[in-house]
């Protein structure tokens, strides 16, 4: 019944338009996204393309698997999540402590800030892949207003270097943050005049 629906915009009865997106883990999933009409990519796991190393994916790995999606997606949006590991995700290359309660503890955006050379690599990789693409970059585990302000200075330090190596990148990147944290929901109205969506 809903293969029917292919091809078909996406409207309510009352006739409002509804973006209907994907998540994916990796690269390989774009084709049945396409396949199943999907109007763009709502979540892109980029952990899993860490999960799948032993080491720590270089910059070029990044960006090759960025690129891909977003070329293939063809304008569309793709969201991707910048690193979320921590809790039931682990890394044992990074070798991180056992914590009583990993699920909100040292991870997701805590981790970037704290390894900023893995976390700016992964910006450098994403804003090199928005050249081909409709990038939207959103960031996990939010908790304060100091934490995305550190989130928008380690971006802008990337775009740097980039423009110090002669790498081009889309001016028209929007970022994004997931309210998942209490917290952040509590100070939601601070937060939206940081970010371009939730």
């Amino acid at each position: 019944l809903l293969k029917n629906l292919i091809g078909k915009p996406s409207l309510t009865k009352d006739g409002h338009r509804i973006e209907i997106a994907c998540n994916i883990g990796s690269s390989g999933d774009v084709d049945r996204v396409l396949k199943n009409d999907g109007e763009g990519i709502g979540l892109f796991r980029s952990e899993f393309l860490y999960m799948n190393h032993k080491n720590l994916p270089s910059e070029d790995e990044q960006f090759d698997a960025y690129r891909k999606v977003l070329e293939e997606m063809n304008g569309k949006p793709v969201i991707i999540r910048t690193l979320d590991i921590g809790g039931d995700k682990e890394l044992t290359y990074l070798n991180l402590k056992k914590e009583m309660n990993p699920f909100l503890g040292f991870r997701a955006i805590r981790l970037c800030l704290k390894e900023v050379e893995i976390f700016r690599t992964q910006l450098r990789a994403l804003l090199r892949a928005s050249w081909h693409g409709n990038l939207k970059i959103m960031f996990p585990m939010i908790s304060s207003y100091e934490e995305i302000i550190a989130v928008k200075e380690q971006l802008n330090i990337a775009k740097k270097e980039l423009l110090k190596r002669g790498e081009k990148f889309s001016n028209n990147v929007q970022i994004g943050m997931m309210i998942e944290i209490p917290s952040a929901a509590l100070i939601s109205g601070i937060l939206a005049k940081e970010v371009d969506f939730f």
